[in-house]
Order: C-alpha cells, then structure tokens, then sequence
C-alpha cells in the first residue's frame, strides 16, 4: 500500500514580467510544493496565465487546486 503524499508548504512565485497596461493583475510563473519528506514538487500544469486582482484571490485558487489549506501557500515576489 503506498503512503499517501501530504503537502506541508506551497511557495507561489510571482511573473513579474507584466506588460504596464496590466499593472494591478497578477500572475503566477512556478508553483512549487513541499511534502513532509522535503520532496518539492513542481506544479506547470497551475500555470496558464491565470489573471489575479489580489493575493488573496490567488492564494485561494492554488490552495484549491492542490486541495490544501490555504494557509500553506506562500508568495513570493
């Protein structure tokens, strides 16, 4: 029986190549997840130009996608 994976962290970075004219929207350019054995994860399949108008927006549909609490996604700029 295998072992069921648990993630303990997700780190979001954000794309800062962003044209002006969009400025205020955010996207997202890696997912990245830890599991409780420091195993990380890339999630590319997240990324698909997804607009965001905050962080808590984004944080949301990360945390649901991966079906982990959102208190586990982390961004960075």
């Amino acid at each position: 029986m295998d072992k069921a994976i648990h993630i303990v962290s997700v780190v979001v970075k954000l794309d800062d190549n962003v044209p002006e004219y969009m400025q205020g929207v955010l996207r997202f350019c890696s997912v990245t997840s830890e599991d409780e054995d420091g195993n990380e994860t890339e999630h590319d399949d997240l990324i698909d130009n997804t607009e965001f108008r905050s962080e808590d927006e984004l944080s949301q549909h990360v945390a649901s996608a991966l079906n982990v609490s959102v208190d586990l996604v982390a961004i960075e700029d």
